[in-house]
């Protein structure tokens, strides 16, 4: 069969002209135009144009017309403007978050804000943006997104959960590793104990009031020699804004956050320690010892709560500052600082406690210990303080049960502190302290003391408000100290000195009161109050410029009970009167004067008979009864005593105060009534050589000085009088209206020191002078070689009144006009009168 190829060439073809087809199986014929039925002949394009398709699906062509920036040039389309190239187009601003960025999004060209798009990165996983660089806020320096970054690292980087129930002990350990700081984020970390913080430095970062670390269980052994929950021994450690729950729990005996030795340096600030339920060891916040090493502690602004022992304890460490901190709710004290070392060799030093608050505690604030030795039973004293150099101010103390602040320790300032309603156990401040100062303080209804500060040696007490206490200042039992310059309001007593404190349970301070100073105090008191009392025979006591007040309600007579003989009185001031008024009145019998016990100076306005007894307010109210007893002798060996009194009267009791064997002090227990002179008091028991005197009523003081301002004449007896009222005539005296008389006390009696002789030389009115005596002669004896002389305003030499035996004549010289009488006598030879000369010559006998 002939190929295609092989067969001879058509002369021309029309649409009639067949072609083979296969269709549908089989070979037929088509005509040429069946072929191209359907087929456009011939395409007309406008010049400039070109062919294609722009509907949708398949269609005939169309012309496109050649837009701006082409051109058609023969078979080549081209474009007219330059290509586009970034590089090539201007300079533009930083961008702005409206600035509009291209993106091909959905299939589209679409424009979005620069801000949106910057936004959105951080949604894309896998984006490392470490390499970023920035400049942190303040500083200069750039540095990248990682380094910033590595300044604090988060405990989740570490794996911790934060769920409150994973134990995160393990993430905090390994991001402390790290060797940056730690933080937290506004969750629960269960932390389980022991957790040991070590190395050079930790730092704890959280956000304050959200972020809590607990601890879930007590199942670690660390190195802290006393099991801990949290125990730092990093050189330097910091932490902020945490909260460290111990969990109330977990009673195992620990320490709940302890700083130990080897923590040279913290600061802790806006944290929370609460829940350390030790019964032992369960300290919110302790700082362990570390004397001598010099250290820098700083608590600031923290809480302490809900521990079974104490909020904060501080031991003995160096350069402590606990500051703006609140400790309340603990079950022994709020903040405590005091070490008790048997050994008394580890101290406190240099610590500032300032501007905190404390409540609901049994003592607020704790500063040191009163037992010397550091031992049990407790030996009170100031031997061995373990505080030494403290600064205790501005803190606020209220409702504690016991105290609001407690001092013990040499060298304590404590000023400028707000106490109130402590108590009633204890009340505003304990001061059993020495070589303190207790300033400037603000105590207000504390229970039973402003200020208790039995024991105290050597320590000031000035400037401080005590209002409503039932003591407001309680000094007794101290040696060498100043209660000066403080303002006492309606307590029942304003400032009380027993010879010898104890601590309400019998045991004693070892030491008896003497050399305390009382002075520049206002105490205002009301109604069955008093202003200052000093019982059972404090010795060397000055009371002086106190300015004592019993209102319109309380009994001026109460201004001061002085059971004692050795008080030294000036300058007090009772009622703001400074010339009180008191008149002799009969008592039994007897005109007695009697004046309050604070002052030195009255005003006796009549009087009706001489004065035969002057006695103090308390002498009177106490005749018959024993008022103290003073220890002679203490002995030896004692560790139990009686005290026995013997004597007319009944009912009087007495026990000794035993310290170091010896009897120290007897406190009156009950004074008894009917007593009086031969009345004896011995001390027996398992010591030997005690002895003692007693005293029934009141003594005139040794040295004790009464002046007397007379507006009406006054008599003061001697013979009889009781106190015996002794002046060098031996006589009754006088003082007329207008005259003062003072009295000093001696040997138990009044001695008239400085006072009007009225009964013997009266000046008048007119300008002349009587000389009398009550009974007998007028006596006038001059000192041998001397005489008695007549002068005048204008005869300064005058002339004299002699007396002697046998003649003048030659051997007696005087001025002329003078006397001579010769008490040999003789008529003509008695009387003489000198005539002439100055010498011995000129004497005449005229009898």
């Amino acid at each position: 069969m002939p190929t295609i190829g092989q067969l001879p060439a058509a002369n021309s073809v029309s649409d009639s002209d067949e072609l083979p087809l296969y269709q549908a199986g089989q070979t037929v014929a088509a005509t040429r135009a069946q072929f191209l039925a359907g087929m456009q002949q011939q395409l007309a394009l406008p010049q400039g144009t070109l062919l294609g398709g722009v509907g949708p699906g398949t269609a005939a062509p169309v012309p496109i017309t050649i837009g701006a920036n082409l051109s058609l040039s023969g078979t080549t389309l081209a474009a007219a403007a330059a290509p586009f190239e970034i590089a090539a187009l201007p300079a533009g601003a930083a961008p702005a978050a409206g600035d509009a960025v291209p993106l091909g999004q959905g299939g589209a060209n679409v424009a979005l804000a620069y801000g949106a798009f910057m936004s959105g990165i951080s949604t894309l996983p896998g984006v490392q943006a470490g390499g970023f660089e920035a400049v942190a806020a303040g500083a200069s320096a750039v540095r990248s997104i990682a380094e910033l970054a590595a300044n604090a690292v988060a405990i989740e980087d570490f794996g911790a959960r934060g769920d409150g129930v994973t134990d995160d002990a393990p993430a905090l350990r390994a991001a402390l590793a790290a060797g940056s700081p730690v933080r937290f984020g506004p969750k629960t970390y269960r932390i389980d104990g022991e957790c040991d913080i070590s190395g050079t430095a930790a730092t704890l970062i959280g956000v304050p009031g959200q972020t809590v670390l607990t601890r879930g269980a007590q199942s670690v052994a660390g190195t802290s020699s006393q099991a801990a929950w949290i125990s730092v021994s990093a050189a330097t450690f910091n932490a902020d804004g945490i909260i460290f729950d111990a969990n109330a729990a977990i009673t195992a005996q620990t320490w709940g956050v302890v700083i130990q030795a080897g923590c040279t340096a913290s600061n802790i600030t806006r944290s929370l320690f609460r829940n350390a339920k030790g019964s032992i060891y369960g300290w919110g916040l302790a700082i362990a010892p570390s004397d001598p090493t010099v250290t820098r502690h700083h608590v600031h602004d923290c809480e302490f709560t809900a521990n079974a022992v104490d909020g904060l304890w501080v031991a003995a460490t160096d350069a402590v500052a606990v500051t703006s901190c609140r400790a309340h709710d603990n079950a022994r004290n709020g903040i405590y600082v005091d070490n008790q070392d048997p050994t008394l060799t580890l101290k406190i030093r240099d610590v500032q406690v300032v501007g905190n608050t404390c409540w609901n505690n049994q003592t607020g604030i704790v500063i040191g210990n009163f037992n010397q030795t550091n031992r049990e039973p407790p030996t009170y004293g100031n031997a061995n303080p373990d505080v030494l150099g403290a600064l205790v101010a501005q803190n606020c103390a209220f409702s504690n049960s016991g105290y609001g602040i407690s001092i013990s320790g040499r060298n304590i300032l404590v000023t400028g502190n707000l106490l109130v309603d402590n108590g009633p156990a204890g009340g505003g401040m304990l001061v059993n302290t020495g070589y303190c100062r207790v300033a400037n303080n603000m105590i207000i209804n504390s229970g039973g003391f402003g200020i208790d500060a039995g024991g105290s040696i050597h320590v000031e007490l000035s400037g401080n408000y005590c209002d409503g206490q039932t003591i407001g200042i309680g000094i007794g039992g101290s040696q060498n100290c100043t209660v000066r310059g403080n303002f006492i309001q309606d307590c029942t007593t304003g400032i009380m000195a027993l010879n010898v404190e104890s601590d309400g349970r019998g045991t004693n301070f070892g030491i008896s009161c003497n050399n305390l100073e009382i002075a520049g105090n206002r105490i205002n008191y009301g109604a069955g109050g008093y202003g200052i009392v000093l019982q059972d025979a404090p010795q060397l006591v000055v009371v002086r410029d106190n300015i004592v007040s019993s209102g319109t309600s309380g009994d001026p007579l109460n201004a001061l009970v002085p059971y004692t003989d050795s008080v030294v009185l000036r300058n007090n001031i009772v009622n703001f009167d400074d010339t009180f008024a008191v008149n002799p009145v009969a008592a039994n019998g007897v005109n007695t004067l009697v004046y309050p016990d604070l002052l030195d100076r009255v005003t006796v306005s009549q009087s009706t008979g001489a004065v035969q007894s002057i006695i103090s307010a308390t002498a009177q109210r106490t005749e018959g009864m024993i008022t103290y007893i003073k220890v002679t002798n203490g002995g030896s060996n004692y560790a139990n005593a009686t005290v026995s009194i013997s004597g007319t009267g009944s009912g009087a009791a007495a026990s000794a105060w035993i310290a170091n064997g010896a009897v120290i002090g007897v406190y009156i227990t009950a004074r008894g009534s009917g007593y009086g002179p031969g009345t004896q008091v011995s001390i027996t028991g398992d010591g030997t050589g005690a002895t003692a005197t007693v005293q029934v009523g009141l003594p005139v003081l040794e040295g004790r000085r009464l002046e007397i301002d007379c507006l009406a004449p006054v008599s003061f007896a001697s013979a009889g009088s009781a106190p015996a009222q002794e002046n060098w005539t031996g006589a009754p005296l006088t003082v007329p209206a207008g005259a003062t008389i003072e009295w000093r006390g001696h040997a138990g009696a009044w001695q008239a020191a400085r006072f009007i002789q009225s009964d013997y030389l009266v000046p008048a009115a007119d300008g002349s002078v009587t000389l009398g005596s009550q009974a007998g002669d007028v006596r006038l004896g001059p000192a041998a070689g001397g005489a008695v002389r007549l002068i005048s305003p204008t005869e300064p030499t005058g002339c004299v009144v002699l007396i002697g035996r046998g003649s003048p004549l030659g051997v007696v010289s005087a001025p002329p006009g003078s006397s001579y009488r010769n008490l040999d006598g003789g008529a003509g030879a008695t009387f003489w009168i000198k005539q002439t000369a100055t010498d011995a010559t000129g004497w005449v006998a005229i009898a």
